[in-house]
């Protein structure tokens, strides 16, 4: 061979090999949904996975999503259909989501902390996946599984099968907490699925609207039959005069919802004692079913009025309140009181003026439009632009994981009073 064919064919290796290191080493753009994004809305430095596994536990089957920090090698795009079942008839309904399906995990700096993500009520696991998604560019691992019994594909729409399902579910969705968490401490353990993947000493749980509520009763939040009992007073009185005037909430079940959970409770709270394994119907305060493994909790709009001033008491861990000011389940009635109960040595709240409740589910975008049109109040709001609540939800839950669960000193100063000012939030801070 020739010096200059010699030289040439060198040059050649050389920049082939230089190409696969910058794609095997690249990182993604550091881009939020919108170009105003804060800080920690920006996609992290790690590429997106995500794949579907079961959980197998007491006769249940639970469908389990999991996103996580991932290796990229080929620069694919981030870009995956999720298949979700939302109706008892099983057929499912194409979303686009931003990772990458079945990705090789990426053990570099594991193991990852683990969140869990609790959907909300006649919901389904994947319903909040620009959160999700963004978490794991961020270094956590997400677990995120059907509450099966509680979630879309298990509720039959009717008032008997709604109040079955929202009572039994008090009881049931923190066990499936714990659930994924044995299942996580499995899964990362050698030979296990996800083999040095995760750590479970580092265990956040994040749920919307009844997830809200999940995350706050793994946290130790204990229910309280009083406090319950006036939110029931508080949504009837608010609903009288619309359904007078036939002008109810665009969201369908808010009439349902309410009579579901305020009508007969007796019997209702009687079922929750005995799935419980409860002797006796507890009056007012029911002991806790929190997790000890929990370490972090972050409610989106989750109803406090379950537990009360009262309830919040046996929180001793950091705690994240986001609320929809204009949510139409009022899940922020009594939070005076339940913000000064919490016996943390950190607490958030956040709250988003004039918003609804599903402002923390994922936008019409994400759905087919024959689909979306049918649940349009859904997946949109009537005041925020969708992308810019979306970059807020993941600036501040991401900034507040990050503190709790690998002590990043930037994150927790991000979070201080003094260090928060953005336009139509209100919020307070204690420990920062």
């Amino acid at each position: 061979m020739s010096y200059r064919l010699r030289t040439v064919f060198i040059l050649v290796v050389v920049l082939l090999s230089l190409s696969v290191v910058s794609a095997q080493g690249s990182t993604p753009d550091a881009v939020g949904l919108r170009p105003d994004a804060p800080p920690y809305a920006l996609h992290g430095p790690y590429w997106v996975g995500t794949m579907e596994l079961v959980i197998e536990t007491e006769g249940r089957s639970l469908p389990l999503t999991v996103w996580y920090p991932a290796l990229n090698p080929d620069g694919a795009a981030e870009s995956v259909q999720y298949d979700i079942a939302v109706t008892t008839d099983l057929i499912p309904v194409p979303a686009t989501g931003r990772a990458i399906r079945d990705a090789a995990v990426d053990l570099q700096k594991a193991p990852y902390p683990l969140v869990i993500f609790s959907h909300g009520f006649f919901m389904y696991r994947e319903q909040s996946s620009f959160l999700t998604e963004h978490l794991a560019s961020q270094g956590f691992v997400v677990f995120s599984v059907d509450h099966v019994g509680n979630s879309a594909v298990s509720v039959e729409w009717s008032v008997d099968d709604f109040a079955r399902s929202r009572f039994e579910a008090l009881y049931r969705r923190p066990q499936d907490i714990s659930t994924e968490i044995d299942f996580a401490e499995t899964a990362t353990a050698p030979g296990g699925t996800l083999e040095g993947l995760i750590d479970v000493e580092h265990v956040a749980v994040v749920g919307h609207s009844a997830g809200g509520f999940t995350a706050l009763a793994a946290g130790g939040a204990m229910l309280n039959r009083e406090s319950f009992a006036v939110w029931c007073d508080q949504m009837k009185a608010m609903q009288a005069p619309l359904i007078q005037r036939g002008k109810l909430s665009p969201y369908a079940s808010d009439v349902m919802t309410v009579q579901a959970d305020c009508d007969s409770t007796d019997t209702k709270w009687a079922k929750v004692a005995e799935l419980a394994g409860l002797a006796e119907v507890p009056t007012a305060l029911w002991p806790s079913w929190g997790d000890s493994r929990v370490d972090a909790i972050a409610s989106l709009d989750g109803p406090i009025s379950y537990f009360g001033a009262e309830g919040a008491a046996g929180i001793h861990i950091p705690t994240l309140l986001f609320f929809g000011a204009a949510s139409e389940y009022m899940t922020n009635l009594g939070l005076d009181g339940f913000w000064a109960n919490l016996d943390v040595s950190q607490k958030t709240s956040v709250m988003m003026e004039n918003a609804h409740h599903f402002v923390f589910g994922d936008s019409y975008d994400r759905y087919p439009s024959a689909f979306y049109a049918n649940f349009w109040p859904v997946w949109s709001d009537a005041v925020w632009d969708m992308d810019r609540a979306h970059d807020l939800i993941n600036h501040f839950t991401t900034a507040f994981l990050l503190d709790v669960l690998k002590g990043d000193k930037d994150a927790h100063a991000a979070l201080a009073p003094d260090a928060v000012s953005f336009t139509g939030i209100t919020y307070e801070a204690q420990g920062y």
